[in-house]
Order: structure tokens, then sequence, then C-alpha cells
């Protein structure tokens, strides 16, 4: 039977379906046909615009099709004198608006700074929809004695989004279909291999730690206005070229700032191509939090089901660990993307620490995971690298005399090599910028610890309430505590204890006991690390300084919940297994409770969390004005720096025959009569690595470091033309790049060839006879 009689075959069957497959034929044959005609642009009519009795001025109404648009406004504020300046101050605002269909009508409002005379913003006019009465309002908010002309506001089409709605909606057709396909239509499908229960417990736990996500707004967070704009900044640095991006060069107004060399960016270029491809901002970070989360249940998964040696009970663990209240507090009321992205690495650090101990001969599936973990971690926190690094070491050193093996220091050695190489495109740079750039934290010790600990009844208690932050006692301290579940785990391994004497009749349950043993222990040592019970101010006094300065990185010390969370999971995993030997509907018992207890903590925290915790947009972002200074990693600035010098974006002299006019993305148009030579000051912060040439003759011009810690350049008598300033890495840099893309092109080859090898049969691994005491 050919495909065509199969598919007239199938229709016969299924009528509704092939009724819902040609609704979405349609639906895409009409979004293509769409997409072929003219891009609209429009200019509004700014001398139409009403006064209103509030002061404010109103567009008249205008009709705007279906797609996405960029919004270009420019205007000019004015002031009798110039004043004395230490911030842009904003002088109107832009809202766009729609009554008789605001669902349709994506868009934030527009502010306005005497900082800039252009500013872009984006807007969104729903699929298959069409907005008749678009308005804009326009409220000026000057200062005293200043005045603002708006001199025109253009909505241009943007093609990429044509692209990317169809793509989007074919994506969404295809999961459902695809679902459709699974629970409804023909026999039931083929139970997998590890069956339906770890089926709906990953998918189910993705679902449930992403729901908050799933809304037209974000949550606030602690820290979640940075890391938009580290999303921000990164797309648009891409968008000028830069891969990978060392410095963000439309931070701080335009100055230019190089966080990515100190908090390494790599897995936010998710969010940031999204937001290229005209994502609304907020879309793209809910996009990111959601594969996220997917990735932590299916590293955790995969980790926490090998250790185990049980794929359901693997399950759970990873379904507890997702879906921790430490995890919680990081992603929702943090707002910590460094710190709750390095948890989808923690597992696998566990997993090849656990590998490497327990085989004779380590294979490359037993040390990649280490290697891959450490490398995440670095990638993506580098605080949560020290501590997952500190607890790799205590591990090693208990478990000394199994680890001191030629194979197994091989297989170490192997981890330590493929995750250099995998980091070495940021580790080489980090290294040198901290060594050679003084910035605002080089010489800042790290606070005491002991009184930013956990109390034990925060520490033990069961339920935590959306809110708070982090001070002294416990007042209006936001959740740190291992949750109702975390407790269990605790309960369910002291048990595990009191019956140790059953785990020694066979080898497996003895290897399983010492390894629930040793992870327990590390467990209770990062709860004590984490708690003001732990003598860190004792240790401050004692310690030489810098000792203290690595042992106080952390900033604060409830940062080991995330170690306790982790080994919450591989203890879980194994008490169960081991339960499981003995007294399996216990252990089952044991299982069904850990989830609903999960849930439980869930269901709580988000009831509070959704009426409790506040709200912002943030949709049609595409200039700097919408984020303050302080969230732009204040941190990396130029040691000395000050906000005032970002106020105002133009190259300056000293000298009346001197002309510089500042053009932007490093161009600046000067010219030199004064016969000698002379210095201009750019708007873009001292970093290393910055070379200025003549745009024209490639002729290099000396740059320095002004008072302001800005760049300075120096004209030779009689120049007149362009400088070209650009932002040049050194080679060096370049070659830790290619080892980086060599490491990871070996290793995809490596996965390749071992996916073919799968299809053959596998030799039976020798299992090491030696106790693992941790």
């Amino acid at each position: 039977m050919n495909t065509t009689a199969r598919t007239r075959a199938f229709l016969k069957i299924h009528p509704l379906f092939g009724a819902v497959f040609l609704v979405e034929l349609l639906f895409l044959a009409a979004m293509l046909a769409g997409s072929l005609r003219p891009l609209a642009e429009i200019s509004i009519p700014l001398e139409e615009m009403t006064q209103q009795e509030d002061g404010s001025a109103v567009s008249q109404p205008m009709t705007l099709s279906a797609g996405g648009y960029r919004v270009t406004v420019q205007y000019q504020a004015f002031y009798p004198e110039e004043p004395e300046r230490t911030d842009a101050q904003p002088v109107a605002t832009l809202r766009f608006a729609s009554s008789r269909n605001p669902a349709a009508l994506q868009s934030d409002t527009i502010t306005l700074t005497d900082t800039f005379s252009t500013v872009t913003a984006r807007l969104w006019i729903g699929t298959a929809s069409t907005v008749n009465d678009l308005t804009l309002t326009l409220a000026e908010t000057p200062a005293e004695g200043q005045t603002v002309e708006l001199q025109s506001v253009t909505l241009t089409e943007q093609p990429v989004w044509r692209v990317t709605s169809l793509l989007g909606w074919l994506l969404l057709f295809a999961v459902v279909d695809l679902l459709l396909s699974v629970l409804f239509l023909g026999q039931a499908p083929r139970a997998p291999r590890c069956g339906w229960g770890v089926v709906l417990l990953l998918a189910g736990g993705i679902v449930v730690a992403s729901l908050p996500y799933c809304a037209d707004f974000l949550y606030t967070g602690h820290d979640l206005r940075f890391h938009c704009y580290r999303i921000w900044a990164a797309a648009q640095a891409i968008a000028d070229g830069q891969f990978p991006v060392r410095i963000f060069t439309d931070g701080f107004n335009g100055y230019g700032a190089a966080t990515p060399l100190y908090y390494c960016d790599l897995f936010l270029y998710v969010p940031a191509l999204l937001y290229n491809a005209f994502l609304p901002l907020q879309t793209c970070y809910q996009i990111y939090v959601l594969l996220v989360n997917a990735a932590t249940m299916l590293a955790a998964y995969y980790s926490f089901a090998r250790i185990g040696g049980n794929r359901l009970y693997g399950a759970v663990a990873a379904f507890v660990y997702t879906l921790c209240a430490y995890r919680l507090t990081n992603m929702l009321l943090r707002g910590a993307v460094g710190e709750y992205t390095a948890m989808i690495f923690l597992p696998l650090v566990a997993l090849g620490a656990w590998a490497i101990a327990r085989q004779d001969r380590p294979q490359a599936r037993d040390w990649l995971p280490l290697a891959l973990g450490m490398a995440g971690l670095v990638q993506s926190h580098l605080l949560t690298t020290e501590l997952a690094g500190l607890f790799l070491a205590l591990f090693w050193i208990c478990n000394l005399q199994v680890m001191f093996r030629p194979a197994r220091l091989l297989a170490a050695c192997k981890a330590v090599v493929a995750a250099a190489g995998l980091t070495a495109w940021y580790l080489l740079p980090c290294m040198d910028t901290l060594r050679n750039q003084k910035v605002m934290i080089s010489d800042v010790h790290p606070a005491p610890l002991q009184s930013t600990g956990t109390y034990l009844i925060q520490l033990l208690g069961f339920f935590g309430f959306a809110g708070g932050g982090s001070g002294e006692g416990t007042t209006g301290d936001m959740p740190l505590t291992l949750g109702l579940a975390g407790g269990l785990v605790l309960v369910l391994a002291l048990w595990c204890c009191l019956q140790r004497a059953r785990w020694q009749y066979t080898q497996e349950t003895n290897r399983q006991w010492l390894g629930l043993r040793g992870s327990l222990a590390l467990c209770l040592l990062a709860m004590w690390l984490s708690t003001t019970l732990f003598p860190w101010d004792w240790l401050t006094n004692k310690l030489p300084q810098k000792v203290i300065d690595i042992l106080l990185k952390p900033q604060f010390s409830w940062r080991y919940l995330a170690i306790a969370a982790v080994l919450i999971g591989v203890v879980a995993v194994l008490a169960l297994d081991l339960a499981e030997s003995v007294a399996p509907r216990l252990a089952r018992g044991t299982a069904i409770a850990l989830v609903a207890a999960t849930l439980m903590y869930v269901g709580v925290f988000y009831s509070d969390y959704a009426y409790r915790q506040g709200t912002m947009t943030l949709i049609s972002t595409e200039t700097v004005t919408d984020f303050p200074y302080e969230t732009m990693g204040y941190d990396y600035l130029p040691a000395g720096a000050d906000f005032s010098t970002f106020a105002r974006v133009e190259a300056t002299t000293r000298d009346a025959d001197v002309s510089a006019a500042w053009q932007g993305k490093g161009m600046v148009q000067c010219r030199n009569d004064s016969g000698q030579t002379a210095d201009v000051d750019l708007p873009l912060l001292a970093y290393r690595y910055y070379t200025a040439t003549d745009a024209a003759t490639g002729t290099v011009l000396p740059l320095t470091e002004n008072e302001q810690h800005c760049l300075r350049v120096t004209l030779p008598a009689g120049y007149s033309g362009t400088v070209q300033v650009r932002y040049t890495p050194p080679v060096a840099w370049h070659i830790a790049e290619a080892v980086t893309l060599v490491t990871a092109l070996g290793l995809l080859g490596w996965a390749v060839q071992s996916l073919r090898r799968r299809r053959q049969p596998l030799r039976k691994k020798t299992v090491e006879e030696e106790k693992v005491y941790v």
C-alpha cells in the first residue's frame, strides 16, 4: 500500500483528526499567503495629535494589520542652559493602546530620556488580527526649564517576524498532532522501556515547574531585570557581529560593559537568538526557563537512575530535585538565572564522581558526566562551581584508597582535560581579565557568611511562603528550607541507617549502603554549612586572608543548599533502592509519599506566589533606557567609574580647534586644526583590547584611559577623518576558542560512534569489589 492509500485509509478511520489536520493546513496556508504581502511602514502624523485635559497628546486612530513592528522615535530634548548631570532624565513616555481589541496588541510604555535623540522599541499585532483603533499617547515629563520636541514616530514591519510566527505555529501544530495521535488514535502505544510512570513523572514535573511562566507577564524576582538585561545585551552584541560575545556594546548607554568576561553568557545565547528572531523579551525568557526545567529534569533522571540502578526511583528523585524548595526560591523569587541554570549540572557531577569510584576501569560514559557537569557549572555560575569543587574534593579525599588507582586517576584526568577544553574559550579571557583589569569588585573582600545562614526552624520547615529576601534573623526571609519532601528523604535515610545490618548480606546492597552513608554525611555537612551554626566568623579570624576570600566567595552561606538539594536526590534514590530489596511495599509507598509531599509544597507555594508576587512586562524593550544602571552589572565597571559619566553620549575635546562628532558603534568623525596632537574623549569605558584606527587608511591611533575611566584617542596634527574603535581580543583568546571547538567536535564524534556501537552487544563491565566509603 502506497503513502496516498495509507493516508486515505487513516482518514476514513479517523475523520475528526482529518478535519483538524485540514484546518491546520488551511491556517498555515493563509499565514503563508499573508506573509507574501508587502511590508507595512507607517509614519504617525504628529501634527494631528489632540491635547487632553491631563496634558497628554493622543494621535488619531489608525489601522494596523497582524505582524511585528519596529517603532522608531526621533525627538529632541532642550535645556535653556546645560545643567550639571548625574543621571539620564526621563522627558516623556509613549504608549500605544487599542480600546476595541487590547488583547491583540503587545507593547510596553516607551521611555524617552534626554540622553538620546532616537529610541527604538517593538510592537506586535497578534496573528490573524487587525487593530482598527490603534492610538499613540504622548505624556511629557520634562524637568524644570526643559522642553521636548517629538519629531517623528515610524512603525516598520519586520520580515523576520513573519518567518518566526509561521515556524512557531507549525511547531505548535506538530506537537498537538503528536499528542492527539498518542492519546486518542489507533491502538494504545507500546509502553516505553522506562515505563509510563517514569514518563508521566518527568513530563509532569516539567509542566508543574513551568506553570508560573505560562502567562503574558513575568513575576518579579530579585535579580530578574539584570538577567533580562544580559539577554537583551547579548542579543544586541550578536546582531552587531560578535560571537562569542565579549563586550555588551550597548550597555550603559553605549559605553559598553565587560560583563560576559566575568559572568559567562553561553546558555543565554538561546533566548538572545530568539530575541533577534523578534520574539518579545519576556517570551524569550519564558522559553529559556522551560528549556532549563526540561534539562534539569532529564539530567537529574539520567544521573539518579544510573546511581540507583532503578529508573522509576530515579524519576522520583529527579521529580523531588527539580521541584525542591531551594530551586523554586532561586527560580521564582530570586530570579537567579545563573544559579538555577547551574543546578542542571550538579546531578551530572554527582554521577561522574560516583561512576568513576565504582568502576574498575572507568569508560567514557563514566567520566564524561563529570566533565560535562563541571563544564556546565563553570559556564553558568562560578560560585556554584566552587561549592561543587569543594565537595568533589571531599569525596575524593574520603575515598582516597579507592580512587588512587591508575585507571581511575586516568579517568579523572580525562574528565579534567575535557572540562578544561570545553570551557577554555571562557576561562582564559576570564582569568586574563581578572588578573589585569581592575573593576569595582577587584579589591572588595567577601563579607562574613555566618549572619546570612539559615536557622533550624527554616531549614527543617516543611513549607515556605512566597516572598522575602535575605538578612539577619528570619523575619522577612525567603524560603530557605529542604521542604516536606526533603524531610521525608532524611527520615527514610535514618530508617536505612537503623536497618544497616540488612544491607551487608550481598555485595550490591552493601555498596548501595556505603554510598548512601557517604552521601548522607556530605548532605548533612552541606546543611550545616548553610546554617548559622557553622563557625564562619571563627574561621575568618583564624585563617589567612587568601583562604578566607576563597571560602567566603559564595557571599551567602545558604547557597550550600544547592549542594544539599542534589545530595538529597542521591540519598533518595539509594534509600529507595535499598528499601526495595527488603520491603518493596514500603519503598513504593515512600516513593508515592515523596511525590505527594513535593506537590504539596509546590501547591502551597504557588497559591501564595500567584497572589502576592509582583508582576512586570518586558515586551517592547529595544533600548537601554528600559534598564536602570543598577541592573547592568555595576560590579564589572572599571574601578572608579561613576554613573554620572553615562548621562551624555558624545565625544568631547578641550581644544577649540578640534571637533569630534560621535556617530555610534565605535565611529567618531574628527578634525584637528590645532597644529599639534590633540586628545578626544570617547563615550566608551576603558576596557583592555580596544584599538583605534583611521577608517580610511587603517592607521593605528593611540588609546589611553582618561580621568573618567573612558577611552581617549590622540589625533595627529592636521588629522581629518573618521576614527573606528573596535574591541579586538588577543590571539590567545582565539586559540582558546579553537580548543573548545575541537574538544566539542571530538566529543560529538565520540557520541556518534557510541550510538552506532549500541546496536552491537555490549560487553559486560566489571565492577570494583572494594568498598566505597563516601
